[in-house]
């Protein structure tokens, strides 16, 4: 949960939640109604149908159940708040991705929806009527009358409860939750006209699926919880069992069903919709402010937030809209201040979005210089294979000299870096590394090395048995943890299962590169236009002082951007041949960002060229700068 004391939390956040949840529950009797208008359907009877349909939404019952609904909605989409997030996860491994959805908070928050949905599809059968409004009813026997489970019923909730862990489970694995920044802003009535569509149709046909899952799970597995109702509740059984063939070819059923999962997708959907379009509308900042107290909510201190990620990227996004569109908010940016005279306006933006974009080339090009030396290495090892010592084999002991040892990356619980070395470190340069470590401590140490440091030492401890050093003797024998074992570690690393969840993912470390590229976007856009429009209304000069630190910056993420879609695709592959470039098309959804990035570095370097055309060359930069500048002034990039 996200600290509530904060500002923007408390003054904003807060009412544009509660906003959404309002909206949210105020179109769910629309929903209820077109759901009632078809599973009351009777083609042969519209009048009958229509009738009935009436009589169900102004009933007393059906006015209770439709609240009950509203409460279920508001639940729901309040539920919303717990996990949301503003830069999109990228997992390194499977396990990761498993470890992501059952992790103990997670997985209550799935339990919360399955309990949730389960009540959501009660009140549907109370809307519906009939056998499928209770769980008990009269059923006529040779002996009379007695009481019989109404199995429609109990497979109409236990759907439901499926459905909510489905929902639970994809909110995680496909991002649902992950706040989308539209690149046009559109009125909030447009954004849900165009959304309703798109979510009915794409509801009913993911239903669809699903319900022919839990068909197949329920034909296996629905004796279970029918036979404890039936022993609990001294109930009889149904006459026709749902989970025989001729129940499950129940048409009535199947469109309840049907209807029920895409009631429940849709309305859910939507209120997650809701709270992401109100969420991410742009948020004016004030530029400054008199009062002291009022400090952090001024523009500049938003950009520097880390608190709060969400309040950063509504900062960078007001800045770029500021940047480009308001002509006002740009003169009380390049104003001076008074007294004194100085453009602190100015000079606290520009700093902010200078340390992002340089925050991405610091990390574009140490990751090309890492890929650059695991490349190096690996030339280096086959060449030096056959000189290789002698490693671990998991069938003999030890392994022949030359063969590629696996990568075994670091542990579940181990915050990923993209910067780590293991990806590109050589088994010959890891046993140099580990030969001349074992050369300065006693081998009783060194247990938790290899096993081919192990292989040597002991080799050697047999050559030199009786003698001890002074600083061997401070150090007494003792045996490895069973927790630190490097051996069982190894060894549970090679099986199938764990090798599969622990494989490095296709293009997961430059994905992880381009999380938040968003803000390096914003960042771009909003300095080229500044210093565009500068040229017409910085009356002072403001922007001049600065002009030489921003084409440097802007060039020199350029320049990494460059190398980077040049680098090969999957570093971690050990054979040389095996590298192949980038292609020039996406090949994960989440590469659009960082081709957007790509094109708005171009785009931003054109606005200020086409702005300031010649007198650009005047500006002070180093030579490969000045080279790469001359390009775009001569649109030779």
């Amino acid at each position: 949960m996200r600290q509530i004391n904060h500002w923007y939390m408390r003054d904003v956040f807060c009412w544009r939640t509660g906003a959404s949840v309002a909206w949210s529950v105020l179109l769910q009797p629309v929903a209820v109604s077109l759901y009632l208008l078809l599973i009351t359907a009777n083609l042969l009877h519209p009048y009958q149908w229509i009738t009935d349909w009436l009589g169900v939404i102004f009933s007393l019952k059906g006015i209770g159940y439709s609240c009950l609904l509203g409460l279920v909605i508001c639940i729901q989409a309040c539920s919303n708040v717990v996990f949301y997030q503003v830069k999109p996860v990228v997992h390194l491994n499977r396990l990761s991705i498993i470890w992501n959805v059952i992790c103990p908070s997670r997985f209550l928050y799935i339990v919360f929806h399955v309990v949730l949905a389960g009540f959501f599809a009660s009140c549907c059968t109370g809307l519906i009527g009939g056998q499928y409004g209770t769980l008990v009813t009269i059923c006529e026997e040779e002996e009379g009358f007695k009481e019989c489970l109404a199995e429609e019923h109990l497979f109409l909730v236990l759907y439901g409860m499926y459905m909510g862990v489905l929902y639970g489970v994809n909110n995680f694995l496909q991002g649902s939750n992950c706040f989308e920044f539209p690149a046009i802003q559109q009125l909030k009535f447009f954004q849900v006209k165009g959304y309703l569509s798109w979510s009915l149709y794409n509801s009913a046909l993911g239903t669809l699926k699903t319900t022919a899952y839990f068909y197949l799970i329920y034909f296996i597995f629905g004796t279970i919880p029918k036979t404890w109702l039936q022993n609990n509740l001294d109930l009889h059984p149904p006459q026709l069992a749902v989970n025989s063939l001729r129940g499950l070819f129940n048409l009535h059923l199947f469109w309840s069903t049907w209807l029920t999962g895409t009631l429940l997708y849709h309305v859910w959907g939507l209120s997650l919709f809701l709270f992401k379009i109100f969420n991410t509308e742009v948020y004016r900042f004030a530029i400054e402010t008199s009062f002291t107290e009022a400090s952090d909510t001024c523009l500049y201190k938003a950009l520097g937030e880390k608190q709060q990620p969400l309040v950063q990227y509504l900062a960078f996004q007001d800045v770029a809209a500021l940047a480009e569109y308001s002509d006002g908010r740009r003169k009380e940016v390049y104003s001076l201040s008074q007294p004194g005279g100085h453009p602190n306006n100015w000079n606290r933006i520009c700093t902010e979005c200078l340390a992002m974009i340089e925050s991405l080339t610091s990390r574009l090009m140490t990751h090309e210089e890492m890929v650059t030396n695991g490349m190096a290495q690996n030339k280096r090892a086959s060449s030096e294979g056959d000189k290789s010592d002698v490693q671990l084999d998991p069938k003999r002991g030890y392994m022949a000299a030359g063969e590629s040892e696996p990568y075994i990356p670091a542990p579940v619980g181990t915050p990923y870096s993209p910067y780590t070395s293991s990806v590109f470190e050589t088994p010959t340069a890891r046993q140099r590394h580990l030969d001349s470590t074992l050369g300065q401590q006693p081998a009783e140490l060194s247990w938790a090395a290899s096993p081919s440091v192990h292989h040597r030492s002991h080799a050697r401890l047999r050559e030199e048995k009786g003698k001890q050093t002074p600083y061997q003797s401070r150090y007494p024998s003792r045996p490895a943890p069973f927790w630190a074992n490097w051996h069982l570690e190894y060894r549970i690393k090679q099986w199938r299962v764990m090798e599969y969840l622990l494989k490095p993912l296709p293009e997961a470390v430059n994905r992880s590169l381009f999380t938040d590229a968003q803000l390096h976007i914003w960042a771009l856009e909003a300095l080229s236009s500044f210093v565009a429009a500068s040229y017409h209304e910085d009356i002072f000069g403001v922007v001049q002082g600065s002009l030489s630190d921003i084409m440097t910056t802007m060039l020199a993420l350029q320049i990494a951007v460059d190398k980077h879609f040049k680098l090969p695709t999957s570093v971690s592959k050990k054979n040389l041949s095996d590298f192949r470039p980038l292609k020039a098309a996406p090949v994960h959804p989440d590469d659009g960002l960082r081709l957007d990035l790509k094109s708005t570095v171009k785009t931003s370097l054109h606005r200020v060229v086409a702005t300031f055309g010649p007198n650009l060359r005047n500006v002070s930069a180093a030579p490969e700068y000045k080279r790469r500048l001359l390009d775009f002034m001569e649109y030779k990039q």
